[in-house]
């Protein structure tokens, strides 16, 4: 349901006043006789519409069920919930010149994009990311040498030899369509059973080096995408991120290449990727299905709020990002308040509401999201709260924030992202390499009031029935409640979910004896798109339940897709640690 706007409400009661004083003039033409009769005096009309946008908004107020109090519980239960999504996408980097030696792209790095209206998008990087000096020359199928078909990956060296290369791992991601990258995903992650890799061109390469099964692993849930506040589970993060965007999950990384550094040497080198099988649903692959140098990006960036002059003479201030005549900047979050006393030396810093930390008597602020008037996005306010019996005096409030661009990075295409900024590294080129994805808003009033009401009903148990699981997975797709073709691609994955059955089991893991709960799922794998979606909703699935089991106990998930029959099991997973 989405939250009604002022205007709506404004104009149902501008409508109700002058149908109300009609009718109350006929019913009482001696006491008002003048009420209901047409008027074109300004003043009078100007009287009307002030009591409608005033009584307008106690009547949302009202309707939103004490919207201050709702925000305040889930600010404290799961901050996350009430703060937008940002657009997002992936940058490649690409060196300008032959490089000599590994190169670093540090976590936070700024990219803008070209001009939208006027306005630079600005983007920052999610993790670091390492540049090796290798260049990807190609990929392919090639006949098994023995059991079952293989995948060959050939590099080259950009600058040296590859005896004087002494990188442990290569991180790739695997581009292309959503639907055909999550199936070569899975591939990769259920199918692969032996790696080896071997320097010399691949027409003819040297002695092969085993480097195991298990150097391959996801590497997309190593970086947050979406910053994760101290009092957030991180569970639920990873859901946020699925359903805002889910190709940040795409990354693999090969690692255990020391063990081929004896036999490194000249400037090719060649991966194989073993496969057990040939899956009916194999899908194919070009130059593009693998990607070197690419980092998921967020439209976020810290700014500055307008300072406020704080008397003490209102309840809260409306924020307002400093400098934005526009309307192109929008709140994230509030990261740092100070206030500057006349005559004291010593700032006063505020801390949020519910994390007053050593300090149980520091002075506090308070968020609060409406609906902002012209109906698009949110406005913040802050409220502030000091000790009981404090002298309250005049103060300039000093304000931190995080800020996005709103709905502007929706309407850049691919390779706009590609401007350098202060930090952007001077040594490569970059630009986006995916569509952006759209912003999303957090739902506010009652939808969030009853978003509040089921995250205190949930519990593992809970989880256990499909109703149930399908409920809380909507409370993560803020995108869900919208009708563009990406909201309904959300809506039909969650309800392609066709029973779950949750069982608890032990097992002898290594030397100890553990509880854990076996996790079956049925789904329908034509509401996700085939199996491969249905194998990346399955990993962040599966991760996100052994965060939110109970201490010391592990979960084991298991999928049953239909009518397809493919079947997809995870192994025991305690927390953020992999049993097997």
């Amino acid at each position: 349901m989405a939250t009604t706007t002022p205007n709506r409400y404004y104009e149902d009661e501008l409508v109700r006043l002058r149908e109300l004083a009609a009718e109350f003039a006929r019913a009482h033409p001696l006491l008002a006789p003048m009420l209901g009769a047409p008027s074109g005096d300004p003043d009078v009309e100007r009287l009307l519409e002030g009591v409608a946008f005033l009584t307008g908004l106690a009547r949302q107020k009202l309707d939103e069920g004490l919207p201050e109090l709702v925000q305040a519980l889930a600010n404290l239960l799961f901050p996350h919930s009430l703060r937008p999504v940002p657009a997002a996408t992936l940058i490649a980097f690409e060196p300008r010149g032959a490089l000599r030696e590994r190169a670093v792209i540090a976590a936070g790095t700024e990219i803008e994009s070209v001009p939208v209206d006027g306005t630079a998008c600005r983007f920052r990087t999610c993790g670091e990311l390492d540049i090796e000096p290798i260049a990807l020359a190609g990929c392919r199928f090639v006949p098994p040498a023995h059991g079952g078909p293989a995948l060959r990956l050939d590099f080259e060296m950009l600058g040296l030899d590859a005896s004087e290369w002494d990188a442990t791992r290569i991180r790739l991601f695997i581009g292309g369509e959503r639907l055909h990258a999550s199936r070569l995903f899975a591939l990769l992650m259920q199918h692969v059973v032996a790696v080896e890799i071997a320097g010399g061109p691949p027409e003819l390469p040297g002695p092969r080096c085993a480097l195991g099964a298990r150097a391959l692993r996801p590497a997309g849930f190593d970086d947050a995408l979406l910053p994760c506040p101290e009092r957030a589970f991180p569970g639920f993060r990873l859901l946020h991120e699925y359903f805002a965007f889910a190709e940040k999950f795409l990354f693999v990384e090969l690692g255990g290449l020391e063990r081929w550094r004896a036999a490194r040497a000249g400037a090719q080198f060649s991966v194989w990727l073993a496969l057990d099988s040939a899956p009916d649903w194999l899908p194919g692959i070009d130059r593009d299905s693998f990607r070197l140098n690419v980092a998921a990006a967020l439209n976020l960036f810290a700014h500055e709020a307008v300072p406020i002059q704080h008397e003490h003479r209102a309840t809260d201030y409306r924020l307002q990002p400093e400098g934005d005549t526009s309307g192109h900047y929008r709140i994230y979050s509030v990261d740092r308040v100070i206030g500057y006393r006349p005559g004291h030396a010593v700032d006063r810093h505020y801390v949020p509401f519910g994390v007053a930390g050593d300090d149980a008597n520091a002075a506090s602020y308070r968020l609060i999201r409406r609906a902002a008037l012209d109906g698009h996005g949110q406005d913040l306010h802050l409220a502030l709260a000091y000790p009981p019996g404090e002298a309250l005096a005049t103060e300039t409030l000093s304000i931190g924030l995080s800020c996005t661009n709103g709905a502007l990075p929706a309407r850049l295409k691919i390779g706009d992202v590609c401007r350098a900024t202060d930090s952007s590294p001077e040594r490569f080129t970059f630009a986006n390499i995916a569509p952006v994805s759209p912003p999303l808003d957090p739902p506010l009033g009652e939808p969030l009031l009853w978003r509040t009401i089921s995250h205190l009903a949930l519990n593992f148990l809970s989880l256990g029935d499909a109703d149930h699981l399908k409920r809380m997975l909507a409370l993560h797709a803020f995108g869900e409640r919208g009708d563009d073709a990406r909201a309904q691609a959300d809506r039909r994955r969650i309800d392609g979910i066709e029973s779950v059955d949750v069982r608890a089991e032990t097992r002898i893991i290594g030397e100890r004896m553990l509880s854990g709960q076996r996790v079956a799922l049925r789904c329908s794998a034509h509401a996700f798109g085939g199996a491969g979606e249905l194998y990346l909703f399955g990993c962040v699935l599966e991760r996100f339940l052994a965060e939110y089991a109970a201490i010391n106990t592990y979960t084991r998930v298991e999928i049953d897709a239909s009518p397809d029959g493919v079947r997809f099991a995870w192994p025991p997973r305690m927390g953020a640690q992999c049993l097997l």
